[in-house]
């Protein structure tokens, strides 16, 4: 396929996932699912995950069905949704949601 070469990593096939070689992300995606992703891994934490973005993220890849149309229909689901599907507790009545904006790298432990 076009001669691009990478590397391979060989994985012990029952060791933990979450313990792997990191591999780093490039993820670009709206606000609304950044501040979603942020509201779900402070519900974790309250129901005791101790847990980060990152590993909330992975976690819901996991989960994820193998199954094509499944992923078809999530997709199709995603792109109908409005930024008041995504976001957690937004009013029924609001005309505009704000989101908190944080600068580039890691945040600070807090809550969403």
């Amino acid at each position: 396929m076009g001669g691009a070469e990478f590397d391979v990593s060989l994985l012990e096939a029952n060791a933990l996932a979450a313990t792997a070689v990191v591999k780093p992300a490039s993820v670009s995606w709206p606000f609304p699912i950044d501040r979603r992703l942020d509201q779900l891994v402070g519900l974790a934490n309250l129901a005791g995950a101790n847990t980060h973005r990152h590993e909330l993220a992975a976690a819901l890849v996991a989960a994820a069905p193998a199954d094509g149309e499944a992923l078809l229909a999530a997709v199709i689901a995603w792109r109908k949704q409005k930024v008041r599907d995504v976001v957690l507790d937004v009013s029924s009545t609001a005309e505009v949601v704000e989101l908190p904006r944080y600068p580039p790298g890691r945040r600070a432990a807090r809550g969403a």
